[in-house]
Order: C-alpha cells, then sequence, then structure tokens
C-alpha cells in the first residue's frame, strides 16, 4: 500500500482520464514489486553512480545514464553515469526520442552517440521532468543486446526517472556556479592586474614628486651659479684691454654657458623620462659604427679642452657582424653620460670603450684613468643631485650624480642592468648590460 501511494505522487495520482494508466502502473509494480522496491530504495544513496548501477543491472543494460536538456531544441548533456568508461559525463549529444521509448534493436540510433558505449542493440529512453512538467533530462539505458520484455523495463524506467530530477537540477547549479567561479577568477585577475597597474602608476607620481622636488631644490644653485658668472664677466668684460684677459673672460663665459645648457638638457631629460617620451624602439644597430661615432665626438671634446687624453676601443665583433637589436637611441644616451663623465674627471690617461657579446646579452664597460670613486660609495654615483664627496682625488671634486642616474633610469627601460666595478682601483670602470633581442 505505501509503494501505490507512492506510485500515486511519481505519476500524478488523480481521478481524471488517466485512472487507467495509473491502474497499468499498479498493476506492474504488482509484479515487479521486489524490483521496485530495491530500485526505489537505492534513491537513498548518496552516490548517484551507484544508484543509476543497480538500475542497470535490473534492467540488463550495460550501461545507464542521466542526461541534461541543453538551450539547443535536441542537445543532451551527461551529467551522471553508471560506467564513466564507458559513457563519460559532461559528453554532449543529439537525442530526439523525448517520450518513453524502447527499443530492442537500435544499432544505428546508438552508434549516432559521440561516445562508443557498446556495440548497441538496445535502448530505453524516458523523459525527466520538473513540478511545471517541463523537459529538463532524460534518463537512457543502452544494453548490447536485444531488450527483452522491455515494455516492463521501460516502465520501471519511467518510475524512477522522478528521483533524478533534483540530479539533473543540481547539475545545471554546479555548471553555473563553475561560471561564476571562472568569472570571478578572471574578475579578481583583472583586478590584481589593475591594482598592479595603479600601484605603478602611484609610485611614478611618487617618484616624479620626488624627482621634481628635488631638482626644483637643487635648481636655484644650478641655475644661479652659471648665470651670476657669464652677467658678471659680461659686466668685466668691457672695461677689460688686455687682449689676453679678454679672452680668458670669454672662455669663462663660454665654459659656464654651456654649464648653463647642461642643467637645461637635464631638465629636458628629466622631463621626457617622466612622461615616458623617450620610446625604447627596438632596431637594428651596428655597435661598432655607433661607438666610433661617439669616439670621434668625444675626442673633439677632450681636445677643445686641451687635456692630453687617449681614447681606446675594444670591439667584440668585427663589422657588419656587430649588429644587434635594441634601441640605438638608449645605447647612444648612456654612453654619452659615461663618456662625458670620463671626459670631465679624466685629467690625463686613457679612457677605454669594449663591448662583449653572449647568452643574447650585450655587455658594455667604460674604463677610465680619472680621479675614481671612494670604495664604498659606488652605488651613490646613480643617486639624483648627489652632493657628497664620492670621489677619491684629494682635490674634493663634487659629482652631481645626476648623469648617472639618467644613464640607470635609460637601461631600466630596455630590461638592463648597470654597475661601477668595485675592484678597479686606476680609476673608474663602469659596465651595463642590454638584451641583443628585439624588445
Amino acid at each position: 500500500m505505501i509503494f501505490k501511494k507512492l506510485l500515486g505522487k511519481l505519476i500524478g495520482n488523480k481521478k481524471t482520464n488517466k485512472q487507467s494508466a495509473y491502474q497499468s502502473v499498479v498493476e506492474f509494480v504488482d509484479d515487479n514489486l521486489v524490483d521496485v522496491k530495491k530500485l526505489l530504495s537505492s534513491t537513498g544513496y548518496n552516490d548517484v553512480g551507484r544508484h543509476l548501477s543497480d538500475i542497470a543491472t535490473s534492467l540488463a543494460c550495460n550501461v545507464v545514464f542521466v542526461a541534461r536538456k541543453l538551450s539547443d531544441k535536441n542537445k543532451f548533456e551527461v551529467v551522471e553515469t553508471s560506467n564513466k568508461e564507458l559513457c563519460p559525463r559532461r559528453v554532449q549529444f543529439d537525442w530526439v526520442h523525448l517520450l518513453p521509448i524502447g527499443s530492442s534493436d537500435a544499432q544505428n540510433v546508438i552508434n549516432s552517440l559521440p561516445f562508443k558505449v557498446v556495440d548497441g542493440k538496445g535502448f530505453i529512453s524516458v523523459p525527466i521532468k520538473n513540478k511545471r512538467n517541463i523537459l529538463v533530462g532524460l534518463l537512457i539505458g543502452i544494453s548490447s543486446n536485444k531488450l527483452v520484455d522491455l515494455d516492463s523495463k521501460t516502465r520501471l524506467l519511467h518510475i524512477l526517472a522522478p528521483s533524478f530530477e533534483a540530479e539533473v537540477r543540481c547539475a545545471k547549479l554546479r555548471q553555473d556556479a563553475q561560471q561564476y567561479e571562472q568569472r570571478i577568477v578572471a574578475l579578481n585577475q583583472n583586478i590584481e592586474i589593475m591594482n598592479s597597474d595603479l600601484q605603478n602608476e602611484q609610485e611614478r607620481s611618487l617618484e616624479s614628486k620626488e624627482l621634481k622636488s628635488v631638482f626644483l631644490t637643487n635648481l636655484s644653485q644650478e641655475f644661479r651659479t652659471p648665470i651670476n658668472v657669464i652677467v658678471g664677466f659680461c659686466d668685466l668684460l668691457r672695461d677689460v684691454e688686455n687682449e689676453e684677459e679678454r679672452q680668458n673672460f670669454s672662455n669663462i663665459i663660454k665654459q659656464n654657458s654651456l654649464l648653463l645648457l647642461s642643467v637645461v638638457d637635464n631638465l629636458i631629460e628629466i622631463s621626457k623620462l617622466q612622461s615616458s617620451y623617450l620610446q625604447k624602439v627596438a632596431c637594428p644597430v651596428q655597435l661598432n659604427a655607433l661607438l666610433d661615432k661617439l669616439k670621434k665626438r668625444y675626442e673633439d671634446i677632450l681636445k677643445k679642452d686641451g687635456k692630453s687624453v687617449v681614447i681606446e676601443t675594444n670591439y667584440a665583433l668585427d663589422t657588419p657582424n656587430d649588429t644587434i637589436w635594441n634601441s640605438d637611441i638608449i645605447i647612444t644616451k648612456v654612453m654619452e653620460q659615461l663618456l662625458s663623465n670620463s671626459c670631465k674627471y679624466t685629467l690625463n690617461g686613457t679612457i677605454n670603450i669594449s663591448y662583449t657579446i653572449n647568452h643574447r646579452e650585450a655587455t658594455f664597460c667604460v674604463t677610465d684613468t680619472g680621479i675614481g670613486i671612494e670604495p664604498g660609495k659606488e652605488e651613490k654615483v646613480f643617486d639624483l643631485f648627489d652632493t657628497d664627496d664620492i670621489t677619491s682625488d684629494s682635490t674634493n671634486t663634487k659629482i652631481k650624480g645626476i648623469g648617472l642616474a639618467f644613464a640607470r633610469k635609460y637601461i631600466s627601460l630596455v630590461n638592463g642592468n648597470i654597475w661601477v666595478d668595485p675592484s678597479y682601483k686606476l680609476g673608474t670602470s663602469i659596465y651595463f648590460t642590454i638584451p641583443t633581442e628585439k624588445l
């Protein structure tokens, strides 16, 4: 009697024209009470696959699986199966048998599935509907042999089908949850990227503020000193009658004019670096020609200054095998800063320009016999506007660290590195590396 009441709920026990169908099912249950009782009690399993395995054994099917209806008209997806090897989960397939149906010989239909469960001979397919009587899935059994007593087995599967409606609903919820989780992961990744970009922008903004603050602090002295010299000697020049003294005053005015121009150039370089105006576009760079051009320029500068300093070169490659991919602008600007310092602080002796290439990286070196750097202060030369005495010369020459600070900034744009060799004692030796492939 208990099973009859349960069956009434499963098939909609109402006093309508369905009474005859209900009576037919009741009679079927009476004849198959042992099987129905066993399979209904299996609904208590937490393992749905085990429940389907019990059903497959009772129906003499090789595999029984639950499929969820997708948005496409006749498209379904396997959500649970009695045998994952024969019929994998999440696989999609087309199925047009949406009404309770069974066939004892349906090899062509079974072979049309995207998974080859068996050399199918027979199948049973019954719908799974929700409380609003809407089709949400299918319960399908497939056998490698022709199924006997097909009507009874179809009825049995039809009785059991409603118990899997919750599994179909859960599968849909699991899929939705997975999609939302993927979206959340994607959003979190975007948030991390945005936070990283924001942090970088904040660091750049802070760096820019600090740079401007330091520059403005030093700007007054950097500008006023050469301007005062220029104005003062211009006044003196009007009253000078001696030609030699006049020439001397003219040279002083020129030197301070160049110093003032250098300050203006540094201001422009700071603006370029902070606004990312300087482009790091990769192009073929012929190192030998580039370095020879720089050598000639600074030889002329040394000659004008009256210094007996020789510039030597040591190239690892012969032309035209000296071509690398990088930014010729960056290389030129870094070499200019290094050679400018070497020419400025080397009174006599040599300046050596060299490079080597290995492991997809070029290493440049500028060595001089100048005043050198006090041990332990090799990193301070890369600080902006460092007014501390960092030289090893007894003249207490002050080095304003703006040039080498620029050099390090340029090198960072092409993912390179720059450093002072602390072991070199005859002057100063500075190295920098850059990649030799396209940026």
